[in-house]
């Protein structure tokens, strides 16, 4: 017995203003077959935007991309954002239909994948089902995952659309976190980045030649960076020395990020980076978030901050910090865990640790948990890349 015939569909009925909307958008094309195809996705976006207000998912259709009217005139999409966690392309079949294409330009950049038949009058629409990624032109009906995997998803934290800047309200920019609580907050006055305060460009430089022995951070760096002739003295490049965020060495430091095969190493400069320059497009993707957890009359916050790589995965850090203290409670567990609720990497609060961290790297689409957890007091986060 196939899926189609196991699971049932969601009809939606179409109204006037949803075909409305489809022709307005669909009357700005330049080919006939272009607005055909303008006017249906719309339609499948109205229909899927309808249903999740059903479920009270929140959406933000201006946002999304088939509400540009230039990404709509140059590419085939049918995207919807979810607010806070991302592009979900909602994809059109008509009645009769057991496969669905699935436009090259849309495989990548999105949380899922819909698929809405649109009937002959395009007064109904019905939701057939999901699934959270693709690789092919076509899908056949069969391969579709219930609703229930969306509606679960939704719920997920999407932190690939981190780097799109997109996230949900309970997940905060570090500097306005911080300025909310009181100064006493402990993670608020770190600035040191392996035992030292980055009180100047010297301090900055200091650190990059502990990572690179032997001025080999050198290797490779394109001359545009290069004030003048290096003699082995770091002195050679022009620095203001009153500025923590000279123009170029962020640019180095950027650059160094980019590059930089070892894990350990990228994640510092990161906190060089962010530390400097809070803001810069490279290490903005950082969010805090107040667990609401009080361990032993202590509160806490996770920190997560993600890097992506070359070979298209993402590197992620979490860390917790005491909010009232200067030092989490002895005990206190970090654990990121598979998606069956068994650990990958753990890690236990020691006397006086003023954090706590995990690191590693996970690929598009892969999903974990995350527990943070003092005897009987657990707190579990979902992600997903």
């Amino acid at each position: 017995m196939n899926y189609i015939i196991e699971h049932q569909t969601i009809s939606i009925p179409i109204p006037e203003e949803f075909r409305e909307n489809s022709l307005k958008f669909a009357r700005e094309q330049l080919t006939q077959r272009k607005a055909q195809q303008v006017y249906l996705n719309t339609l499948a976006v109205q229909v899927v935007k309808t249903y999740l207000h059903m479920l009270d998912i929140p959406t933000d259709l201006a946002s999304s991309y088939s509400w540009n009217p230039y990404r709509r005139l140059i590419d085939n999409v049918a995207d919807l954002v979810l607010t806070g966690v991302g592009h979900l392309e909602c994809r059109v079949i008509r009645t009769g239909d057991r496969v669905c294409e699935i436009p090259p330009e849309v495989w990548d950049d999105r949380i899922g994948y819909v698929v809405v038949e649109i009937n002959q009058t395009c007064k109904e629409g019905k939701i057939w089902g999901f699934l959270p990624h693709v690789t092919a032109a076509e899908i056949d009906l069969n391969q579709l995952q219930p609703l229930d995997e969306l509606i679960e998803r939704s719920h997920l934290v999407y932190l690939r659309s981190w780097l799109e800047n997109i996230y949900t309200t309970e997940w905060q920019a570090v500097e306005e976190f911080t300025s909310k609580i009181k100064p006493q907050f402990a993670f608020r006055s770190i600035k040191r980045v392996r035992g030292l305060k980055l009180e100047s460009p010297d301090i900055v430089w200091q650190i990059i030649e502990q990572l690179y022995p032997n001025h080999s951070w050198q290797k490779g760096l394109p001359s545009k960076f290069l004030s003048k002739k290096f003699n082995n003295r770091r002195e050679n490049i022009e620095i203001n020395n009153n500025s923590h965020t000279s123009s170029e060495l962020l640019d180095i430091l950027v650059y160094l990020i980019q590059t930089t095969e070892d894990e350990e190493t990228r994640w510092t400069l990161a906190e060089i980076l962010w530390t400097l320059q809070p803001n810069h497009p490279t290490v903005s993707a950082r969010r805090i978030m107040d667990l609401g957890m009080q361990l032993d009359g202590n509160a806490v916050a996770l920190m997560v901050a993600i890097l992506s790589k070359p070979d298209q995965t993402i590197a992620v850090l979490f860390r917790v910090y005491p909010m009232n203290n200067a030092y989490l409670p002895s005990g206190l567990q970090l654990a990121g865990l598979y998606d069956n609720g068994q650990p990958f990497l753990e890690v236990q609060a020691r006397e006086e640790d003023d954090y706590i961290q995990l690191k590693f790297c996970a690929e598009f689409g892969e999903r974990f948990q995350v527990r943070v957890g003092l005897n009987d007091a657990v707190i579990t986060e979902n992600f997903v890349i």
